[in-house]
């Protein structure tokens, strides 16, 4: 492997990848810094101030309404609010990447606040130890209620969670038997709801737990909950599960055995230190090949955020949620235990249309004077370019944008302008080489 080429474009590279886009400045930061001190200053996020974030959600009065506990609208306008607008992008998106790993969703949790509470968890562990997240998440009401571990009982195991511990969340599929399940599913009984206040919250209740000997993994004695999360989190198998998906997440898909071998023991070493892990695949040569550049196909969610950040749009965009929805990713409500599908499940004829209405409407709402203008209009379509990508498209697209901008070579002025403009970004969110990330 070569050593990285720290320059404009892997600084770009990364910033989709880990904070959906970045403005000039902050990627002229990124190349004068360096690429270490730039992922230390996204990885130890705590240090940024995201008082502003906070003052906008203030001023939405989303914490004043009462969340409907069917839909969930309040709580997807609060955490779209974040992730476009936060000072801290890495946090938002391991708060996303932990969500679409203990998918849960409000169509079956049915309430509002849990939810939200769910999202709250991840966010305060978002880069901290897995197996601190995930003994909270065991106990988290949403998580209880979606895979019924609240019914659980040492009469009756519900196998669900246990399954899917082992299956979705942890080791992945072929790396446990069934009686491992069975063990686990005992295990977690009396794990369940104190269900006589509101919200709900998680209790143990003794009297409904199987104390008899099990054998998990290898294991044998009078395990409980603690003890499954405990030994699961030190097979090697583990390591490499969580691994893989995390460089998966920022990298690409598939990656080389030995690189997952040498980023698991890594993460085992550390006693399942997510942020050490991130760190790692975020300095790793691999991070800035040319397999993991534009590799990935933006998700609707990514497409949103993307624009929005990088256009640097000043209000909530209100068709975001209708068309998340016509594209299918809406947050809280992922299609089932597996998460949002990726790649180019994405990209279909009805999913191309609804992202470029909502780069219309993005683009609408930008303010074409946040970006420093050059003076021919092809040098104004190649700032547009750089800016929003950087982006490689070829001569006929590039011509068609110039052609755009100024028809016959003559470049419009006053609000004739201000709208070329922002057609000019909707144009460019809306091609082929923009929906990749």
């Amino acid at each position: 492997m070569t050593a990285i080429q720290w320059n404009e474009e892997a600084a770009a590279h990364l910033y989709r990848r880990t904070a959906w886009g970045a403005a000039a400045e902050d990627l002229a930061a990124a190349v004068r810094d360096g690429l270490e001190k730039t992922v230390d200053r996204l990885v130890n996020y705590e240090t940024v101030s995201n008082a502003a974030l906070d003052q906008r959600i203030d001023a939405m009065h989303l914490h004043l309404q009462q969340p409907d506990p069917q839909t969930g609208v309040d709580i997807v306008r609060l955490w779209l609010a974040r992730m476009i607008y936060t000072s801290r992008p890495l946090e938002e998106r391991m708060t996303l990447f932990w969500h679409n790993h203990f998918a849960t969703s409000i169509e079956k949790v049915g309430e509002s606040t849990l939810m939200r509470n769910q999202n709250d968890l991840f966010r305060r562990f978002a880069l901290g130890t897995f197996k601190a997240l995930c003994s909270e998440v065991a106990r988290d009401p949403a998580m209880l209620f979606w895979l019924d571990n609240y019914t659980s009982v040492k009469e009756h195991p519900n196998e669900n969670f246990g399954r899917e511990l082992l299956e979705l969340f942890t080791l992945g599929r072929g790396n446990y038997t069934e009686a491992d399940v069975k063990s686990a599913a005992r295990a977690f009984t009396g794990w369940t709801l104190n269900l006589r206040v509101y919200p709900v919250v998680f209790a143990y209740d003794d009297s409904i737990h199987d104390r008899g000997q099990k054998t998990f993994l290898g294991f044998t004695g009078d395990l409980d909950g603690n003890d499954i999360i405990r030994i699961i989190c030190d097979q090697e198998q583990h390591g490499r599960f969580i691994a893989a998906k995390l460089f998966s997440f920022f990298a690409y898909d598939d990656p080389e055995p030995q690189l997952v071998d040498s980023l698991a023991r890594l993460y085992l070493g550390s006693g399942t230190d997510v942020r050490a892990l991130v760190r790692a695949i975020l300095l790793s040569p691999q991070m800035y090949s040319s397999r993991a550049i534009w590799s990935k196909v933006k998700s609707p969610l990514d497409h949103v955020i993307c624009a929005s950040r990088m256009l640097q749009i000043p209000d909530e965009i209100p068709t975001a949620r209708a068309e998340l929805a016509r594209q299918g990713q809406v947050p809280y409500a992922p299609p089932d235990v597996s998460g949002w599908p990726s790649g180019l499940r994405w990209i279909t004829a009805s999913a191309l249309l609804s992202r470029m209405n909502l780069a219309k409407e993005t683009a609408a709402d930008f303010d074409p004077a946040l970006f420093r203008l050059p003076a021919a209009p092809a040098d104004i379509v190649e700032s547009y370019l750089r800016r929003l990508g950087p982006l490689q498209i070829d001569s006929a697209s590039r011509q068609g944008l110039i052609d755009y901008l100024a028809p016959g070579g003559a470049m419009p002025g006053g609000d004739t302008l201000v709208i070329r403009l922002r057609g000019l970004a909707h144009m460019i969110l809306s091609l082929p080489e923009w929906q990749l990330a």
